[in-house]
């Protein structure tokens, strides 16, 4: 493969980390209108039900768009890149959805120190994958 083939492949990559996060993120928006509207989810939902879900299915869908956008770019990135050094590079997400969730106003998640060494180690995991992958000289 190709300098320019691996660099569009860790693009890709890259790309599909963010908005799988980020789906991540709208979706537990999503479920905080449920939770402050004291909204119980049942099947078939009566008229009623459904014009109050329509805020929370509004951040859950955005969520889901992000998720098959996501999807279409990690093919993309696999076609380009072994798994082995791909996958491990999805851990990233579990970082950025911690931060985000701490930034982001409307989660108000709170700082632990134990989750920021438990964010250190990710990076640090991926430093080492990402190596792995380097040719070895």
């Amino acid at each position: 493969m190709n300098q320019k083939g691996s660099s569009v492949g860790m693009i890709f990559i890259g790309i599909s980390i963010l908005l799988s996060a980020i789906a991540q993120l709208l979706m537990k928006a999503g479920m905080l209108v449920l939770r402050e509207e004291n909204i119980i989810l049942v099947f078939p939902p009566t008229f009623d039900e459904v014009v109050l879900l329509i805020p929370a299915m509004t951040w859950v869908f955005g969520g889901l768009v992000c998720y098959s956008v996501s999807v279409f770019c990690w093919m993309r990135a696999l076609a380009q890149h072994e798994l082995s050094l791909a996958y491990p590079l999805l851990s990233l997400s579990y970082a950025l959805v911690y931060i985000g969730a701490v930034v982001w106003p409307r989660l108000n998640e709170t700082v632990s120190i134990t989750r920021i060494v438990g964010i250190f180690f990710i990076f640090l995991g991926v430093l080492v994958v990402a190596r792995s992958g380097q040719k070895q000289v």
